[in-house]
């Protein structure tokens, strides 16, 4: 869980690649890529409910 809200942290830094990303905590490249995406679908049914 904290992997993922820093990995989102630093995605929304705009300063980090998801392979940076990746590097950085010490994971694989596309589970940064999943939990990225997973993050942005939850903003749009957050959008859609608001």
């Amino acid at each position: 869980m904290k992997q993922a809200l820093a990995a989102i942290i630093m995605w929304g830094s705009g300063q980090f690649d998801t392979a940076d990303i990746a590097k950085a905590l010490q994971c694989r490249e596309d589970a940064v890529y999943r939990t990225l995406q997973m993050a942005k679908d939850a903003e749009r049914v957050d959008r859609r409910a608001g």
